[in-house]
């Protein structure tokens, strides 16, 4: 079987890695030549996502297609798709997500826990929002937007006209009320054509300027909320009718949950998973959209942390030592092979696994600083 993969990244890089135990080829389609995942590939064919001819040859060699981020228009897909191969998951289902206005419709209608929200057209709806919700309030682009990008805080009223004039040059947009939460989870669960689900662990997420840093999994949460979680979960899945590995971010308030997004791949907040469950996300999607059997997402160890490398300056990347870090015990870094640091940019990650989560984040951050990125 040829597994296509729509964009050349990191994520795309740990599929193939995962994928390749069960004798795939995997053909990548990215928009940056020499990619992370293009490195390690069969073939990488590079161009614009509306290159249709260089794309229409990526998809001739495919038996099957997936994709590593949610920003490829749909209508790409949708041109896949008239061409007979099966993209997983699929534009429909793109098109319901990558609007994060067409999502929390979407979700509300499904009756999944979400905060109030409205769409925004002209900079009186952003007065008129804030006016019936009371500051702070997000103002966020409804597409294209990730690790804080597309996002705006107005926190008063001398907020709104900067924060309508920046983000309005993105394109559409949605307010949305602020939720105080004390703390943010998130879950990755795989779902097959045959309707089987599997839940990973539910993680905590700590975040370092919008972007994901740290992982703590498992974080325990009383059985009547993880019920809870996980019968959202299995809906949302369930109503898209999708395939393949979802990562879905909470906010949690005392005993409340209010879902922040939707991931239709694999996500940042189960890289854990390569090291620390019996079978990876990264394996469990690729069995997804390959029609096999789902593996058990059960934990090997008692906790895991995971720390990402963001890099620390712009520069190019170069070779990485990685010997202090590979002394340390039960500690397992990872590294993207990126041509580029950029301040932010995810270059990497370490997982640590240990019988104390308290041990493990203190290894986690050791280790970070033996890295020079």
């Amino acid at each position: 079987m040829k597994i296509g993969i729509l964009g050349g990244g990191q994520l795309a890089r740990m599929l193939i890695e995962a994928g390749s135990q069960f004798g795939f080829d995997f053909l990548i389609y990215s928009t940056e030549k020499n990619s992370p995942a293009g490195r390690i590939c069969e073939k990488e064919y590079f161009g614009k996502w509306d290159d249709f001819d260089e794309l229409d040859k990526f998809t001739e060699k495919s038996d099957v297609i997936t994709l590593e981020n949610e920003f490829i228009d749909y209508k790409v897909i949708e041109h896949i798709e008239s061409k007979g191969r099966k993209v997983k998951p699929g534009s429909a289902v793109v098109k319901t997500i990558q609007d994060k206005l067409i999502q929390k419709n979407f979700l509300k209608k499904a009756g999944a826990p979400v905060a109030v929200f409205s769409e925004i057209n002209y900079i009186e709806d952003i007065r008129e929002f804030c006016s019936r919700y009371g500051f702070p309030v997000i103002l966020k682009s409804r597409t294209m937007g990730y690790d804080g990008k597309g996002n705006y805080l107005i926190a008063s009223e001398k907020d709104i006209e900067t924060a309508y004039k920046e983000l309005s040059e993105r394109g559409k947009l949605m307010a949305e009320q602020f939720i105080d939460f004390d703390f943010e989870i998130a879950i990755q669960a795989v779902r097959n054509a045959e309707g089987e689900i599997r839940f990973y662990p539910i993680v905590e997420t700590v975040q370092k300027n919008h972007i994901c840093n740290l992982v703590r999994a498992p974080h325990y949460v009383p059985l009547e909320l993880s019920n809870y979680l996980h019968q959202v979960t299995a809906k949302i899945l369930n109503e898209l009718e999708y395939t393949g590995v979802m990562g879905i971010e909470f906010f949690v308030k005392e005993d409340e949950l209010m879902i922040n997004e939707l991931a239709p791949r694999v996500h940042n907040t189960g890289h854990y998973t390569i090291e620390a469950c019996e079978v990876s996300q990264f394996e469990n999607h690729i069995r997804a959209i390959a029609g096999y059997p789902l593996g058990s997402t059960k934990m090997k160890s008692k906790n895991a942390v995971m720390i990402n490398i963001l890099g620390m300056r712009n520069d190019d990347a170069g070779s990485v030592d990685l010997s202090r870090v590979l002394e340390m015990e039960n500690t397992y870094p990872h590294i993207y092979g990126k041509e580029k640091i950029r301040t932010g940019r995810k270059m990497g990650h370490i997982t640590v696994l240990s019988d104390s989560i308290e041990k493990a984040e203190i290894a986690a951050n050791e280790a970070r600083k033996l890295i020079d990125i």
